[in-house]
């Protein structure tokens, strides 16, 4: 391996570590902001806000031209081949400010037409002009994000995360208690307040935050049409996304309509799926979600440096990873997942839920590695077509099971999409990349170290529980003590000569 992959690899290890805790603390106080908020507003009324995120998410999408995703690989390429990053910047500028202001510009002048378009008495025209003011900020705050990581400064943005949040939810919370029920402001255009004032007052931080330019030759290595040209499958991978995710979260509460349910009932499951259920399954992984942010400008360093065993055992190693924390949160969900479910304020069936879901969670985690590994390598075109054929079979499986059996449904479709999604995700970047990965240090061990982790401290805990120990409690020292044992136990069998074998690679 050559030191520059040594170097990636421990310092892409170090630096998700902060990131990840950082991530944890936003995603705990979200899971809080999201108890309030129904408690407060109602599971139907939180169901909305999910719905109108989810739409909100897609606009800047269509509007934003990934920003985050492109500046962070396209100024990786170009700090790689010694260019021009600050016109590398600025042509993803153009692009995503030529997308998003005209958007601005139709949503502040025609609100009310949209208004009447849309047809929804929660919808009013205050709403529509805080969202559309809110696009070209979103697109520069994405844009920084982006530039943040292509330069190695991960931390700034970590920040900028905290600053969002803070003033989201404070103004989310603030008109939950005083506005809301006072009829002073609606919901929805409170959310779109949160959601301007959050993204702008992050997006100023990193627009003054130093980050500095790397001086190259100061010629630049790519001009804009031809930046133009592989900007396009990236937007378009990420508009695929987006729409069909959308689609998928506006056809849960229908078809749970047509089960059987009322309109408060059926957005009330979809609001407590969002709010508790799924916010709950994707908590831990924030470690994947800060590695996959990161393996973007890693990986595309590697390959602009013409690294491919680098990328291998960068990938091997993310992968090794990725399976060993996935296997650890099933076990904890399936063991405790009605404490989960209790803990963050949901009823019998939430708890239920999230047991039954557990064994999807090793499938979502890989889906985000995955998917930074085909982003690092500039493989957008297949994430396109396999999103899409992930999409179909998850929202045919939606629309056939929910009818029948209600929310049991949606757990199969979740099942079902992430089974053949990530068999070819997989496929595709082994073939790609000429990995041949070791099965034995992906799979086998972590489930091995997991196992006796797991035995060992449901034996050191047994005296004490129903005694002196709490469910909670229980819950809170079995995770801990697991996850020290299981994570020493890994180390020990890094550190045995036979763990160190180098991975086997395809002959190119």
């Amino acid at each position: 391996m050559s030191e520059h992959s040594i170097h990636t690899k421990g310092g892409m290890s170090r630096t998700a570590a902060i990131l990840s805790a950082f991530s944890v603390s936003l995603q705990l106080f979200g899971l809080l902001l999201n108890v309030f908020l129904t408690k407060r507003l109602g599971a139907a009324s939180v169901g909305m806000i999910t719905l109108m995120s989810s739409f909100y998410s897609l606009a800047c999408v269509f509007t934003g031209g990934s920003g985050f995703i492109a500046t962070s690989r396209f100024l990786s390429e170009e700090l790689g081949a010694q260019g021009d990053t600050r016109k590398v910047f600025r042509y993803i500028l153009r692009f995503c400010f030529s997308l998003s202001i005209p958007a601005a510009i139709v949503l502040l002048i025609f609100p009310t037409q949209i208004v009447h378009l849309i047809s929804h008495e929660a919808i009013g025209a205050t709403a529509i002009r805080l969202l559309g003011i809110s696009l070209p900020v979103a697109a520069f705050y994405a844009c920084c994000k982006g530039r943040c990581y292509a330069y190695q400064r991960v931390y700034l943005p970590a920040i900028a995360e905290c600053i969002e949040f803070v003033l989201r939810a404070a103004i989310l919370a603030f008109a939950t208690e005083f506005l809301i029920p006072k009829g002073s402001i609606s919901l929805l255009s409170a959310f779109a307040l949160s959601m301007l004032v959050g993204q702008g007052s992050a997006a100023l931080f990193l627009f003054f935050a130093r980050v500095p330019y790397a001086s190259g030759a100061n010629t630049c290595t790519i001009t804009f049409r031809h930046l133009l040209r592989q900007l396009l499958p990236i937007l378009s991978n990420a508009c695929l996304v987006s729409l069909l995710s959308s689609t998928n979260d506006a056809l849960v509460p229908l078809t749970l309509l047509q089960y059987g349910n009322s309109t408060d009932e059926a957005l009330s499951q979809f609001g407590e799926f969002e709010a508790i259920i799924i916010p709950a399954l994707f908590f831990p992984s924030v470690v994947q979600c800060c590695m996959s942010g990161l393996l973007v400008p890693t990986l595309s360093k590697l390959q602009a440096l013409g690294d491919e065993d680098g990328i291998r055992k960068t990938t091997q190693r993310v992968l090794e990873q990725t399976v060993g924390f996935s296997l650890f949160a099933v076990l904890i969900f399936a063991l405790f997942g009605h404490t989960i479910g209790s803990f963050l304020g949901g009823d019998a069936f939430a708890g239920s839920v999230l047991c039954k879901m557990a064994p999807i969670i090793p499938f979502i985690y890989i889906e985000i590695i995955l998917e930074g590994v085909l982003r690092g390598i500039g493989k957008q075109g297949f994430s396109s077509l396999n999103y899409l054929a992930e999409y179909t079979v998850r929202i045919s499986v939606l629309l056939i099971c929910v009818p029948l059996f209600g929310f049991y449904g949606i757990i199969a479709s979740y099942l079902a999409c992430n089974l053949v999604g990530n068999a070819v995700r997989m496929f595709f970047v082994f073939r790609t990349t000429g990995l041949r990965p070791s099965w034995k240090r992906i799979l086998v061990r972590p489930a091995f170290t997991l196992l006796i982790a797991w035995q060992c401290t449901a034996l050191l805990l047994f005296v004490f529980r129903g005694q002196l120990l709490g469910d909670t409690l229980y819950f809170a020292l079995f995770t801990i003590i697991c996850g020290l044992l299981d994570l020493f136990l890994l180390r020990i069998l890094e550190q045995l000569p036979a763990a160190k074998k180098k991975t086997e690679i395809i002959p190119a």
